[in-house]
């Protein structure tokens, strides 16, 4: 007897029974009911067939000593699932490493940087890690803010490019020109110039190397001013020249000329200064993949927290494992005394001074001036500093007053 397809869904065996005159034993499971599946001749003493595991005990049975009868597989969604509750271990370690296998799949484990040549590799990855990007990191990135970040922080990057692949986070940029310092353009030896002013001041010295000085020390001068000549005149001593005939030559004016140039600056600060003092209680926990259970308990209105890494590990999958302190603090405020005040002050004039002017710039005087108004405070700060000024700037000579000249000194 044999029965349909949807029979199946209950355990099955897949058997093999050998021995003489099998169809016999195959004719008493019929009459007996016993449902036989599939039954395939392999020879005259072998033969393959499905049976229900319910009808698998008496077809053995049947079968006794005469026949000899092997199992080949099972099947069955019941066999399967008693085969899965009966490895519960087992289904569960695959479940965590499924888990952990899509968790891994959340983060970022290497970074490949490709296109830099003047830029290093270091300098690289710390910009990216201070914009978000660095191993380890969750896939959930901005990337617009990130290229932002490396054209700010790098001029002559003209083009850069991030993409995903998987864990793999490819970052490509492309170095050009800098598009915000130019170099200065020089004329050519060959050429005759003047040395005229990049900026306004008031000049401190001037030191020719060729050519005249054209102002004094103490002169104010605006930029495009001409501070050391190429043209020299040239007054003719042969007897009879009137002063007409005075003639003029020009040179490749070179030299260094020093101004006093004043720049008034802007900062601000708060008029009260916060104090964070601790009270001395705390709550200690473990911090596992960024979820601090420790802060998420935490029960004080003011805190700080305080971490310290135990281990970090990218490969074979993400696990960081911090110690975390919660300390609670009383927050009070005073107000901020102008010494407190001078120091930032100081220290930002400074910064100012080295991103924004030449390296040889030397400070003269310097004067702040304070002024309240509710809870900020305006710092106004007058600098007068000591810088180099001066650029070439090429001079167009008149060629035929030039021959003209020229002939007279012939003559």
């Amino acid at each position: 007897m044999t029965w349909n397809n949807s029979s199946f869904t209950e355990h099955y065996r897949k058997i093999k029974i050998e021995g003489f005159q099998p169809d016999k034993l195959v004719d008493r499971c019929i009459r007996d009911r016993i449902r036989l599946r599939g039954i395939t001749f392999v020879s005259n003493l072998e033969l393959t067939l499905f049976v229900s595991d319910r009808d698998f005990k008496k077809l053995k049975k049947m079968a006794g000593n005469r026949y000899k009868i092997t199992i080949l597989g099972n099947g069955g969604c019941r066999y399967w699932l008693g085969f899965l509750r009966n490895r519960k271990i087992t289904i569960l370690g695959m479940i965590l490493f499924a888990a952990f296998l899509y968790y891994q799949s959340l983060f970022v484990v290497e970074i490949r940087i490709d296109g830099y040549e003047k830029i290093s590799e270091a300098s690289l990855r710390e910009t990216l890690a201070e914009a978000g990007l660095y191993e380890g990191c969750r896939k959930k990135l901005d990337v617009d803010s990130i290229k932002i970040r490396l054209y700010e922080e790098y001029d002559n990057i003209s083009w850069a490019g991030i993409t995903l692949d998987g864990n793999l986070a490819q970052v490509k940029i492309s170095e050009g020109a800098n598009p915000i310092k130019k170099e200065e353009t020089k004329v050519a030896k060959k050429n005759p110039c003047n040395i005229v002013a990049d900026k306004a001041g008031y000049i401190s010295s001037v030191d020719p190397e060729e050519g005249l000085r054209a102002v004094k020390d103490g002169a104010y001068v605006k930029k495009g001013d001409v501070l050391i000549t190429g043209k020299i005149p040239l007054n003719s001593t042969a007897y009879g020249t009137e002063s007409e005939d005075e003639t003029e030559t020009y040179v490749h004016a070179a030299g260094t000329v020093e101004a006093k140039i004043p720049q008034r600056l802007h900062f601000f600060a708060e008029a009260y200064e916060r104090i964070k003092k601790e009270t001395g209680r705390c709550i200690w926990g473990i911090s596992i993949n960024g979820h601090n259970p420790a802060k998420a308990s935490n029960t004080y209105e003011t805190c700080i927290v305080e971490t310290k890494n135990l281990f970090n590990i990218v490969k074979p999958f993400r696990l960081k494992v911090d110690l975390v302190c919660v300390k609670e603090v009383r927050i009070s405020q005073r107000k901020a005394g102008n010494r407190e005040l001078k120091k930032a002050v100081n220290a930002q004039v400074r910064r100012y001074v080295k991103e924004n002017l030449p390296e040889s710039t030397q400070i003269l005087n310097k004067s702040l001036n304070f002024s309240r108004e509710k809870n900020i405070i305006t710092i106004g700060v007058t600098l007068e500093t000591l810088q180099k000024i001066g650029i070439e700037e090429e001079i167009v000579v008149d060629k035929q007053r030039d021959g003209k000249h020229k002939k007279n000194r012939d003559r």
